[in-house]
């Protein structure tokens, strides 16, 4: 053991304190679009959605058949999915790397900014990385004289990962590139158990293929088609890659990181050097640096999000973990992490950063307490947004009517477009318009909220106005309602 590795009594309480932290998060954590859209999704079960595969509402189900409706319930949910990604994670790498190294590993991803955001924002990434954590173990285990029915569990899991995300493809590639390049299990890729591997993974999948299938490929093309279109035209943007780099500093903290990057070059040296390779750092770098690397590379033409990568640092862990011998930096890492979450919950609580964006936890509960008000009082037959599914799924998580999103002036409106492809009910009837100022602002190149909504209704007038403000009295959000009279049938597209 190296003299300053981190003692048990040192480690237990890193692990602790970081527990105790995102559980005063998750306490504080207000609702999101996100949590609320995906709620949607789970309260309009299906074999898959216009932006993503089910996993995530199966998951918002289950717990809230258990737990009721309400936003603790999904951040309660989120958290103890994403505690047992650790913890599979944890049994992964235990039986593989000396004591010392499975704490780095391990402090490294407590530590790490990115496993706080996935405890308190229902995410299709929160169920994604519970299944690829599993998919290490058990596809780890099959792997080193597994039997049939190892191969085929991890087959399963792997493809319950792509049920989650699509990204989840990365599994059966990295199990696939370990086996292409491990001179020991090379054999293992024509073996008969790797076709249970793969056989079981398609079986997985096939729930969203079929409705892929039944609905045009319309998921699939939005989500890999479309985008490579537009990857295609290599117009390089220089911001996209400092933005793609700083984003992950910020989720993974740069200690870690950036020992990504060097772990993986000395690795990828010492392979094309033909130097004897451990089996094991092998399996872990064949699920993290193909990842690592194609989203690097996509970086410079095409603005990356910054939940794209978050399954590499699972498995990159071990990878670094072996690569970093200094527990000082690890300790400076967990004393920055610290301040980090402290700063989270600080603004969570209080919100001394103002949020300029749509994407906030704050003030929906009161938006929804006002267009019940505006409901009750002018007695319109229908609710609607276009501000892409944020405002439409926060007041469908809220409020018993059903919202309707931006495909009612033929706008896009994800899922809401294909559950409400049929609007013919809704002719000659009037409406309530929201916006936020934000979105009203950003929309004035296409005209004013008049201009846009006038061609779908006989008349648009402004009806109300919200402004929250913090409790220092400052505004922070406004919202806008507008009286639309007489939907227009031949306007529908």
């Amino acid at each position: 053991m190296m003299k300053d590795a981190f003692k048990d009594r040192e480690f237990l309480i890193v692990i602790t304190l970081f527990t105790l932290l995102r559980v005063i998060a998750v306490s504080f954590m207000g609702l999101m679009p996100q949590d609320a859209y995906y709620t949607y999704y789970s309260d309009n079960l299906a074999l898959s959605y216009f932006d993503h595969p089910p996993m995530v509402a199966y998951m918002i189900k289950f717990f809230t058949l258990i737990l009721g409706k309400s936003v603790l319930t999904l951040h309660i949910a989120d958290f103890i999915m994403t505690s047992f990604s650790i913890l599979f994670t944890y049994l992964f790498i235990k039986p593989i790397l000396a004591t010392d190294a499975v704490k780095r590993a391990i402090t490294l991803l407590i530590t790490a900014p990115f496993i706080t955001i996935l405890s308190i924002n229902s995410t299709p990434d929160v169920p994604l990385l519970f299944f690829w954590s599993l998919t290490l173990l058990l596809a780890f285990n099959a792997v080193n004289g597994g039997r049939w029915y190892c191969w085929l569990a991890a087959g399963l899991v792997a493809g319950l990962a792509f049920d989650s995300k699509y990204t989840g493809i990365f599994l059966p590639a990295g199990l696939t590139l370990f086996l292409l390049i491990s001179s020991e299990h090379r054999s293992k890729l024509f073996s008969l158990k790797f076709l249970l591997f793969v056989f079981a993974f398609l079986i997985a999948i096939l729930p969203v293929v079929i409705w892929n299938v039944d609905n045009e490929f319309i998921s699939f093309r939005y989500q890999a088609a479309e985008r490579a279109t537009q990857m295609s035209s290599f117009s390089f943007n220089p911001l996209h890659f400092p933005g793609y780099f700083a984003s992950q500093l910020l989720l993974a903290l740069p200690l870690f990181f950036l020992s990504i990057f060097a772990s993986g070059y000395l690795l990828v040296k010492r392979f094309f050097k033909g130097e004897k390779i451990e089996e094991y750092l092998l399996f872990a770098a064949s699920f993290a640096l193909p990842m690592l690397f194609v989203f690097t590379g996509i970086s410079f033409i095409y603005w990356v999000k910054i939940n794209w990568i978050m399954p590499l640092y699972l498995s990159a862990a071990m990878m670094v973990a072996l690569y970093l011998k200094s527990n000082t930096l690890l300790r400076w890492q967990t004393g920055f992490s610290v301040i980090f979450h402290i700063a989270l919950i600080a603004e969570l609580i209080w919100m001394p950063v103002k949020v300029n964006s749509d994407d906030t936890w704050w003030g929906w509960e009161r938006l929804s307490q006002k267009v019940e008000s505006l409901n009750a009082r002018n007695n319109q037959d229908f609710i609607f947004s276009d501000n892409s599914y944020k405002v439409s799924a926060v007041l469908n998580f809220y409020m018993a009517d059903h919202i309707y999103a931006g495909n009612v002036i033929g706008k896009s409106a994800f899922q809401f477009a294909l559950d409400d492809d049929d609007l013919s009910h809704l002719y000659g009837k009037d409406a309530i318009y929201i916006t936020t100022d934000r979105f009203r602002r950003k929309r004035l190149k296409e005209g004013t909220v008049e201009q846009i909504l006038k061609p779908y209704f006989q008349s648009v007038t402004i009806l109300d106005s919200l402004i929250l403000k913090d409790h220092e009295g400052e505004e922070q959000r406004r919202f806008y309602f507008y009286d639309c009279q007489d939907y227009k049938a031949n306007m529908q597209k």
